[in-house]
This record gives C-alpha cells, sequence and structure tokens, in this order.
C-alpha cells in the first residue's frame, strides 16, 4: 500500500509547517518541545496543546525509552502522505509528524529508521525499535502478533478505497474481482492488499491458476508491471491514482475495488508496539486522542499531502 515519490523542494515544506503552526494554538502540557531535535524540520510543536502524562515512575519500554532519551520507529518510506522520501532526501510524511509530535510529548528525541515494509513489522517484534509507522492497516494477524494503537485518519470525507492498476489500455478486461482470476498479480508482504488479493480473488480459483507474487516495495512491483512480469499490482487507492498519474499513460485505474465491508470496522491508520506492552500502548493512545480531539492529524495529512503533490 505504499510507494516512494520524489516532490518539490524541501523549502515547500517548511513553508506548509510554518502554515500549518500559524493556525494551531493552545497551551503546552509542560513537556520538552523537541524543536531542536534531529527531525526538528517535520513539526514545531512549541504551541501545540499535549496531554497530561504521568512519566514519574515509568516501566517496560517506556522506561527505557526515557533513558536513553529517544523514541526509534521503523517506517517504509514509500506512501505518500503517510511516509515518503522529497526530491533532496528528506523524509517527511503526516505520520512522521505524528511521530515527531509524540516523541516532543514524552520530552525525547525522535530517531527514524527506513526499510522495506515488511522489516519494520519484523523491527518491532525483535525491540530494534520501539514503534512501527508504515500505514498500518488493522488485520486479525498483525492483532494477534502485535499492540496496535487507535486508528488516525487524515481525511475523513476522502473514501479511502483498495484496487489493482493494469497496463494502459487492458482496464476494460476487468470489471470484477472474478476477472483477475489466473492472473498474474504482484502485492507488498504483509500488506492490507495481499490479504484482499488472498480473500477475494485467490479465494475464486478453484483451480489455482492465479498466480500471487509478493514484492518487499511497492517500487519492484510497478518495475514488474512495465517489463511486462505481471498482469497486476494491488495498491491502495492513493497510491494506485499516484502510479497512475506518474506512469506517461503506461497504465491505468482496473476500475475493480477490493470489498472491504468483509472486514470488521476498524476505521484508519494504526501503529504498531510489540506484543505485551500494553501500558506503553495505553500511553500512546491517549497522545494520539489528544491529536485526534484537536484536529491536528488532519492537518499534518493536508501538509504532507501538498508537500507530496497530492493535491
Amino acid at each position: 500500500m505504499k510507494k516512494q515519490i520524489k516532490t518539490v523542494s524541501v523549502i515547500l515544506s517548511l513553508l506548509l509547517c510554518a502554515a500549518l503552526l500559524a493556525g494551531c494554538g493552545g497551551k503546552t502540557s509542560g513537556t520538552k518541545t523537541g524543536t531542536t531535535s534531529t527531525y526538528a524540520y517535520l513539526l514545531d510543536t512549541t504551541g501545540l496543546n499535549k496531554p497530561s502524562l504521568d512519566l514519574s515512575n515509568p516501566s517496560g519500554m517506556l522506561k527505557d525509552i526515557l533513558e536513553k532519551g529517544t523514541l526509534r520507529i521503523a517506517t517504509s518510506p514509500d506512501y505518500p502522505p503517510a511516509e515518503f522520501i522529497t526530491e533532496d532526501g528528506t523524509i517527511y510524511g503526516s505520520e512522521m509528524m505524528l511521530a515527531k509530535y509524540i516523541a516532543d510529548c514524552l520530552g525525547v528525541d525522535l530517531a527514524i529508521e527506513t526499510m522495506d515494509f515488511n522489516g519494520t513489522l519484523m523491527a518491532v517484534q525483535t525491540g530494534k525499535v520501539d514503534l512501527g509507522v508504515s500505514g498500518y492497516g488493522w488485520k486479525a494477524d498483525r492483532a494477534e502478533s502485535y499492540e496496535l494503537t487507535t486508528g488516525y485518519i487524515g481525511d475523513p470525507d476522502e473514501a479511502g478505497y483498495h484496487t489493482l492498476i493494469v497496463p494502459a489500455g487492458q482496464e476494460d478486461q476487468y470489471a470484477s474481482c472474478a476477472d483477475f482470476v489466473g492472473k498474474h498479480i504482484l502485492a507488498q508482504a504483509g500488506s492490507l492488499q495481499q490479504m484482499y488479493v488472498e480473500d477475494q480473488i485467490l479465494a475464486l480459483d478453484a483451480e489455482n491458476k492465479t498466480e500471487l507474487e509478493f514484492v518487499s516495495t511497492l517500487d519492484q512491483a510497478i518495475l514488474g508491471l512495465a517489463a511486462g512480469k505481471c498482469d497486476a499490482v494491488a495498491l491502495d487507492g492513493t497510491t494506485a491514482e499516484q502510479y497512475v498519474n506518474q506512469s506517461d499513460g503506461k497504465f491505468a485505474l482496473s476500475g475493480v475495488h477490493f470489498d472491504l465491508s468483509l472486514y470488521e470496522d476498524y476505521e484508519g491508520t494504526v501503529m504498531a508496539i510489540k506484543k505485551g506492552e500494553t501500558d506503553f500502548l495505553e500511553l500512546i493512545n491517549s497522545i494520539i486522542e489528544t491529536v485526534k480531539e484537536n484536529g491536528y492529524y488532519g492537518d499534518f495529512y493536508k501538509a504532507a499531502k501538498a508537500q507530496a503533490g497530492l493535491e
């Protein structure tokens, strides 16, 4: 559900952040703002409301974070506007801004480690990082293996969907998921799209003629589609539209949308935490709730979307 994108200069990013923060007043909670941190350019939280957190007697992961003075996150920066790489190699995105806000609420620095999508969850599981922040949707197997946070939505009025893109000129061949039976499909390993293809296309294939191939990054999938090595790539809608728009007429939207009503209603994007770290989960959820109550994530999302050229 991801894509790497080359965008305009980081100067626009700074201007957008300045404009964003100009409209966000309110008192702070007394925690450090972290504006001199490694990723200070992402967000200045000085004027933003923050939750009142009791950090006086930390334990488990929180204790380690406070002692080290750093919140470590893992992300696969190929999913604009949540996380992506700008033209000059700077990491940016609404989730990266949210991570900076969380670090500032804790009074610690932020450290961002980039890797492929599957690697982000492995990094959480092994304790290499404290948080996985990489455009995750809720999945039953993820909930069994990780603590998943409260969901957050960038734009509640923006209807999300998941689809497949195909070579231009072939889109009229597809009217439903059944039309993809027997085709060679690429999906990012561990993604929601993998689950959708398995549940709604492979499940229709009694003769097992459909080939579902996993890739580490969506760039690999797009290169495969461009080279004629597959018939379709499964993506979330925003990313699919971006690939099609930047393909110089090589790709097209299939028009087929996966049926999301088949799944339990867990709205929004979530973060992943090591299983068993329930106290840390509760703390992160309280920070996310403050972000949602104040409408901050919507602001982060708008700024990141403009920076990614998705408006």
